[in-house]
């Protein structure tokens, strides 16, 4: 494909020079400066304005100066106009420029307009996925535990992290939560100063965890463990028996929505599943 571009001029501005005298003919006060816009184009569309030229004409001899064969006094002269009676550039020299930002205003608002249209569907009931919201509901369950705390795998959980998990983190800092819905159990954790721990390491808190649920778990009540650990502000690690994300930076915690449930297109959830928290 061949691409048309380069620089052309235009003048965009006549002024005299006054108190100035002609080298060749020595003729008083006729010189015309013509002043040319430089600019860039492509495919001839003006895109932005580059530099400025001027040049002098006397109207007796007709001899020209290039700016740089002014004399100080036609140097100060075009000052004064300059000052008076600016040469301004025209508004289509950066047409190609207004073009392109205009057009990335209506991309950006057409975006922004389809975003908020797509948003503004899931107010349909049949678009909304409640177990999202049932997650959401249960990761602010998250706390720290305390003597009287009913539940018993948490509590248990606990004692067991507290001897296995890596050194450096304040595990009387760690949060528990945890949920059972049938055979199946959610095991939801917030570790605030994860971030000690090297993200390539993270990993291993989920390999504690399991072992201090088979542990725990002696009569073999679950076949379907899913767990997910927040640091500070993220969901940093996410495993069920079916995905994970332990890259141990940011995880996505709807992996975890198969706990309450399977959705289908044809017969959405509209109600949470019974759910047991152990005591």
């Amino acid at each position: 494909m061949i691409f048309f571009f380069g620089t052309r001029a235009s003048k965009i501005k006549e002024r005299k020079l006054r108190r100035t005298t002609c080298l060749y003919c020595q003729s008083q006060d006729s010189f015309t400066v013509s002043t040319y816009g430089n600019y860039f184009h492509f495919f001839w569309i003006p895109m932005f304005p580059l530099w400025k030229k001027h040049i002098a004409e006397c109207s007796h001899c007709k001899k020209s100066y290039a700016f740089a064969e002014f004399t100080p006094e036609m140097l100060k002269s075009l000052e004064v106009e300059n000052n008076t009676n600016p040469a301004k550039r025209p508004l289509w020299q950066s047409s190609g420029c207004l073009i392109l930002v205009l057009f990335f205003i209506i991309v950006f608002s057409l975006s922004i307009f389809g975003v908020y249209s797509r948003s503004g569907d899931t107010n349909n009931t049949a678009d909304i996925d409640p177990r999202k919201e049932w997650l959401d509901a249960d990761l602010k369950k998250v706390a720290k535990l305390t003597k009287n705390h009913k539940d018993s795998i948490s509590t248990s959980l606990k004692s067991c992290v507290d001897y296995e998990i890596v050194s450096g983190v304040d595990t009387e800092n760690i949060e528990y939560y945890s949920k059972q819905n049938a055979n199946k159990l959610l095991i939801l954790l917030r570790i605030k100063d994860i971030k000690k721990i090297e993200p390539k390491f993270r990993k291993d808190i989920l390999e504690i965890l399991e072992d201090c649920i088979y542990q725990i778990d002696s009569q073999k009540q679950f076949d379907s463990l899913y767990i997910g650990i927040k640091g500070k502000w993220n969901t940093v690690l996410v495993r069920t028996p079916t995905q994970e994300d332990i890259r141990g930076r940011f995880a996505d915690k709807y992996k975890l929505l198969p706990f309450y449930g399977n959705d289908s297109p044809n017969r959405p959830l509209t109600k949470q599943p019974d759910t047991l928290l152990i005591e």
